[in-house]
């Protein structure tokens, strides 16, 4: 089983076919960034009908037997993932309706400031308010996995130990590596870990040590790192793919609700590392890990079961 624990291309029947063809069992797929309440129904609006519409390449996923079943019927599971909490705007009683809708992935923060705490990107690092710890207790039990890719450094420790339940980098890479906002510590990777966490580490080349002229050579460095510090039961990945996203959309991304032009330099169209570059080559990554010595079973946590573990904790199924 492929699980990749976060891709925010744009959904639609090429990117299934691209997903299928490179062995992806089941995707988070991000549903929201901005988005207020409204905009968030908007687009889960939007997967009820394309769940209709492409029945055939994909399936919704609200646990874990769901995986399962679409790896036996060769359907692309997809896993409604917010990458912000705005949806929930300041009402913690909203996590129950998005959990019912479907959702089971849910990041805290997207760069910015939100009503929960500080993001990656926020010169203050203040963490956590108290809405904050109100919206940790109510994802934990109710069953959504916390995501802290994008939050700032005390936001994720302090996360990190109040959450009863482990928590997830969905695509993160090791700031030891390059040093940058949206990368994480040693010590928050080892926390993360030490809770039973699992850290994505992400192929987008501006998180990657040699950026644009990254490899695959590089992103397998990346994952040796992880494995070499957390051991190979809380690394996965999380390619953070934007395949087919106009430059508008990085603009955005890279802006936030605060600036007014972006904080990182963007190349456009993104080009991701070679032999890695499209959801088609995720069985390359496979290949890797096993020609550099990596045991079979170690290469199937890797590559999908240590998400699949994570999930099945953390959305009690």
């Amino acid at each position: 089983m492929i699980v990749d624990g976060l891709n925010i291309s744009v959904w639609n029947r090429e990117i299934f076919n691209r997903l299928k063809i490179g062995g992806a069992t089941a995707v988070n797929a991000t549903t929201a960034c901005w988005e207020d309440f409204r905009g968030a129904i908007r687009n889960i609006e939007m997967w009820n009908q394309k769940f209709e519409d492409h029945d055939d390449l994909i399936l919704r996923v609200t646990s874990v037997l769901d995986i399962v079943k679409a790896k036996k019927e060769g359907r692309v599971g997809i896993i409604i993932g917010f990458q912000n909490a705005t949806p929930i705007e300041d009402d913690v009683g909203l996590i129950h309706i998005f959990w019912e809708l479907g959702v089971r992935i849910m990041q805290l923060t997207f760069q910015d400031r939100n009503y929960v705490g500080d993001g990656c990107w926020e010169r203050t690092n203040a963490g956590l308010s108290e809405f904050g710890l109100r919206v940790i207790n109510e994802m934990n039990r109710r069953g959504i996995l916390i995501d802290l890719s994008h939050a700032g450094d005390k936001t994720v420790l302090e996360t990190i130990e109040a959450s009863t339940q482990p928590v997830a980098f969905t695509h993160s890479n090791p700031r030891s590596l390059l040093n940058s906002p949206r990368n994480k510590s040693d010590e928050q990777i080892q926390a993360l870990a030490k809770k039973g966490g699992v850290i994505g580490a992400t192929m987008y080349p501006p998180l990657l040590a040699a950026g644009y002229k990254s490899s695959l050579s590089d992103y397998l460095d990346v994952l040796e790192y992880l494995v070499n510090l957390v051991g190979v039961d809380h690394v996965g990945i999380g390619s953070d793919f934007t395949e087919l996203q106009p430059k508008e959309f990085f603009i955005e991304a890279l802006t936030g609700k605060s600036w007014k032009k972006p904080v990182s330099d963007l190349e456009y169209p993104i080009v991701y590392p070679a032999r890695i570059s499209s959801a088609t080559e995720l069985p390359n990554v496979t290949e890797g890990l096993l020609d550099r010595g990596y045991g079979e079973g170690e290469v199937k946590r890797i590559m999908g079961q240590n998400w699949i573990r994570l999930y099945s904790e953390v959305w009690k199924t």
